[in-house]
């Protein structure tokens, strides 16, 4: 009973922690499920009772739980295989992006060489640009475009627009924890600015940190999912279409990249949009 009670206080806790143990069930056994297709079959054509060829996509049915995509790809094995580099992708962005702003907001506290209206500066510039148009912007720039490592500028770019931001909330926290007596006994002990951070500071940071870190995971979610939407990916090729001209395709299979034909999709087959949506 009283275990009960204890998960009916703290329900909201439960439900999360069942979401993100599923999660994290799907993305690593789940690609080892015997109805799952690890290869990403393309079907060309299957031939019906009649013996008639048909062409994919194909609907949802007891081979094909959530159908097929336009290639012949089975949707519930693209969705299960493409979890890992999704959370992949969120995870590496979300922590480049504290692991900056953290060392960014003590030296705006400590008000050292003017980082503090550095990023008063950056926060100010970047509140009037929208997140998505400043990455868009980068992100389509030669150096950038055509550069081999472009999912590594690509993400780094994604971690730098929103830095600032988390820099500013956890500047404010510094601040606030700077008025403990027990700070002031620190600085009277002659600990170093180091010491201080990381000893007397930062201690007092970290579940604070943890909660900035998990919102933020569902904001670059969304924002990755936005960029999908605009046809920005994240790892692409240059390929040579049937008219001699060359475009930028997509070869990732993470949700986000899913978007990228939402609005083709929604006029086709409605398995695809629904199935692409799930995540």
């Amino acid at each position: 009973m009283r275990f009960l009670f204890w998960i009916r206080k703290h329900a909201l806790f439960c439900l999360g922690t069942f979401l993100l143990l599923l999660l994290l069930a799907i993305t690593f056994a789940g690609p080892y499920l015997p109805f799952v297709d690890r290869e990403l079959t393309t079907i060309t054509y299957i031939l019906n009772e009649e013996k008639k060829p048909v062409i994919p996509p194909y609907p949802p049915s007891e081979d094909y739980i959530l159908g097929t995509d336009k290639s012949g790809r089975d949707m519930l094995s693209l969705i299960i295989l493409g979890a890992k580099e999704t959370i992949l992708l969120v995870a590496c962005i979300t922590v480049l992006r504290y692991v900056l702003a953290i060392p960014l907001s003590f030296l705006a506290h400590k008000k050292w060489l003017g980082t503090h209206l550095l990023l008063k500066w950056l926060n100010g510039l970047l509140s009037y640009i929208p997140t998505i148009i400043i990455i868009m912007l980068l992100a389509m720039l030669p150096p950038f475009l055509l550069s081999e490592y472009r999912p590594l500028f690509l993400l780094l770019i994604i971690a730098l627009a929103e830095m600032p931001r988390a820099a500013e909330m956890i500047k404010l926290e510094f601040d606030q924890i700077s008025s403990k007596e027990y700070i002031y006994g620190g600085i009277a002990a002659g600990a170093s600015p180091y010491r201080l951070f990381r000893i007397y500071y930062l201690p007092l940071l970290y579940s604070k940190l943890l909660v900035y870190m998990v919102t933020d995971l569902g904001k670059v979610m969304f924002l990755l999912g936005q960029l999908g939407f605009v046809g920005i990916f994240i790892s692409q090729d240059f390929v040579q279409s049937m008219t001699g001209d060359w475009q930028l395709v997509n070869n990732s299979i993470s949700w986000p990249m899913m978007m990228m034909k939402a609005f083709e999709d929604i006029r086709g087959p409605i398995w695809i949009p629904f199935s692409r949506h799930l995540p």
